[in-house]
């Protein structure tokens, strides 16, 4: 019996001790499911609240799944899924515990942020040691006077210098007089630049071009025996004599202007007619290619030897390691990579940035403010060049390290033609906001709420007490910030906010004419040659006419008004003859031929005549 009770002691104290155990372990492991649960919500909180969107439960699976291949893109782009940054499964997406190492939540990022419409970029804060900001002034250049307040403007949030692109804009003397536009800067107002420039401790980089986009030196007939192609001015041809004696000159006349500059930038990109005329067809494209560059580079050492060379990067990609290497370019210039779309690794693939290591011991990065989606928009989509700056931030940070000596910095280009005889695109008055959102995205390594204060005091924007809850920007729903924007008081935002209502008068101006030239069906131009319609039908397509024609009128006065101090006066009237005038004109013929249309009292019988042009494209119907 004290056997029996013994085991049965013995029994107990393991069920008892047992029963603890399992209580205990029970009770880690809904902690354990707690912390998980918390975690997960906490996760698709901050995720969603990133990509602007709101919490719904229903949409929680299309939502994980889109930001899975937001991460397999991502990875791919960056190579890291052959380097084991993370797994990748049977579905081909990355499970929870691993999305969510990779997007830790930045400690200032506010309440707001997940309205603001900030595109989202996987960064590690990088922070480029140079932010150049490029003036491009190609024929239409703005007043001194406004180019300062850009400046101090951009000095104040993150700015360490200028990248100034004159071509026909800079007062060329003697033999290259003749490429000076009329209505180009002094030399006094050049000087007047560089000074304010340095006594805000601004670097400044002249940009020149001495291969492609000569065409406003080419374009002269004194200097079109110097054309690639005899009949066009796109390129200059290497293998003359007369090309680098003007080359020289040039590289003078710009380096003597600017002698504190450390760097010069002798452009080199888009040459598209290389190697095609008798002599240049005797070489190979790449070596021609770079044979000139060197020739440059030594012209310009042979000037001021302590000037380092800058080229674009473009004519290089597809050029093997082993010729750059031989040709030893990597001892004569900087390249300067520029992508301004947001897939930076689609234009610029990781072998070409270890070529690009195995050569040059640095390099310039080029991303875009302005000036980039299309040669004749008018105003940036600001949301497109964030995360254009974003994404180079990450290549940066990842391609930095392969490079001896780094990334010397980045440079926000902002494009005011897309070449010599393209139209103007967007002008600086309306790029002001881009370039402020841009250029302190680059200078603290990430945009988001905590910015706003900076952002908003910079362009001078003071909010009713009402408005303060909403958020400062909303770039998803208003990329070009002219909702946001539009009562700041910024240097220009006259003209900033002028463009909201020319988007505005524009979209009616094209549907009031395309109604009624094209879809009713007594107005087109068939009822026009003829003069025959209906005059009752007439009045009634006629009736929204005035409203049309007298608001274009009035944006085109508003326009010259609001750039009459940024400006010169032949860049207004081009902006003004390219944006609005071909709306009042087509209003204006609609007026006319109405008023005929109208006068008509009595019509023929039908047939109407037939078209005699017919004949001319062999349609013979008697």
């Amino acid at each position: 019996m004290e056997q029996d009770k013994g085991n049965l002691d013995s029994y107990m104290h393991r069920m008892i001790v047992w029963r603890r155990k399992k209580r205990m372990s029970i009770i880690m492991l809904v902690i354990f499911l707690a912390i998980l649960v918390f975690l997960v919500q906490f996760y698709m909180v901050d995720q969603k609240g990133r990509l602007g969107g709101d919490i719904n439960t229903k949409e929680d699976e299309a939502f994980m799944e889109n930001i899975a291949v937001k991460f397999i893109e991502a990875a791919k782009l960056n190579g890291q899924m052959h380097k084991g940054k993370f797994k990748v499964h049977k579905d081909n997406q990355p499970r929870m515990n691993e999305l969510s190492k990779q997007t830790e939540k930045p400690s200032e990022v506010l309440e707001t942020d997940q309205q603001l419409g900030i595109p989202y970029v996987l960064t590690d804060r990088y922070i480029p040691n140079h932010r150049i900001v490029h003036f491009d002034f190609k024929g239409a250049p703005p007043t001194i006077k406004y180019l300062k307040k850009i400046i101090a403007l951009a000095k104040n949030v993150g700015a360490t210098g200028l990248l100034l692109e004159y071509e026909d804009m800079f007062p060329y003397v003697g033999k290259l007089a003749f490429m000076a536009a009329k209505n180009c800067y002094t030399m006094e107002q050049v000087r007047d630049i560089l000074d304010y420039a340095k006594s805000l401790n601004l670097e400044v980089i002249p940009l020149i071009q001495t291969f492609g986009h000569m065409e406003f030196a080419l374009k002269q007939k004194d200097f079109a025996h110097l054309r690639e192609v005899p009949d066009s001015p796109q390129a200059l041809c290497p293998s003359r004599n007369g090309s680098l004696q003007f080359v020289k000159e040039l590289v003078k006349q710009i380096l003597d202007a600017h002698p504190m500059s450390n760097y010069l930038h002798i452009g080199c990109d888009e040459v598209f007619e290389m190697g095609e005329c008798e002599v240049c067809r005797m070489e190979i494209r790449e070596n021609l290619f770079l044979k000139h560059v060197k020739n440059v580079a030594k012209i310009v050492h042979d000037n001021k030897a302590d000037v380092q060379v800058i080229i674009w990067d473009d004519m290089l990609r597809h050029v093997s390691q082993q010729t750059l290497q031989e040709s030893k370019i990597g001892e004569h210039v900087e390249p300067m990579v520029w992508v301004y779309a947001e897939e930076i690794y689609r234009f610029v693939q990781p072998p070409v940035w270890d070529k690009y290591a195995g050569v040059f011991k640095t390099a310039w990065t080029a991303s875009a403010f302005k000036g980039a989606f299309g040669e004749t928009v008018y105003a940036p989509n600001a949301r497109r060049h964030l995360e254009n700056n974003l994404r180079w931030l990450d290549v940066m940070s990842t391609q930095s390290n392969s490079f001896q000596h780094g990334f010397r910095g980045i440079v926000l280009t902002g494009w005011q033609r897309y070449d010599h005889f393209a139209v103007l695109c967007e002008l600086l008055p309306a790029s002001l906001p881009s370039l402020i959102l841009n250029l302190q995205a680059v200078s603290n390594g990430f945009f988001n709420s905590s910015l706003k204060e900076t952002f908003m005091s910079t362009l001078t924007c003071v909010f009713s007490r009402e408005r303060r809850s909403s958020p400062f920007i909303s770039l998803e729903n208003d990329p070009f910030m002219w909702e946001k924007l539009s009562r700041c008081l910024f240097p220009g935002n006259g003209f900033f906010k002028l463009l909201y209502r020319l988007h505005n008068l524009e979209q009616e101006a094209k549907e009031y004419i395309d109604t009624t030239t094209k879809q009713r069906g007594w107005m087109t131009p068939y009822n026009a040659k003829h003069n025959y319609s209906s005059p009752l039908r007439v009045e009634e397509l006629t009736q929204s006419l005035p409203r049309v024609y007298h608001g274009m009128i009035s944006l085109a006065r508003n326009a010259a008004d609001s750039l009459a101090d940024l400006m010169d006066n032949y860049t207004i009237s081009e902006w003004i003859e390219q944006r609005v005038y071909p709306y009042i004109l087509e209003v204006e013929k609609i007026y006319n031929e109405s008023s005929v249309l109208k006068s008509v009292k009595y019509w023929p019988v039908r047939p109407l005549p037939m078209l005699k042009d017919l004949k001319r494209h062999g349609i013979h119907l008697g």
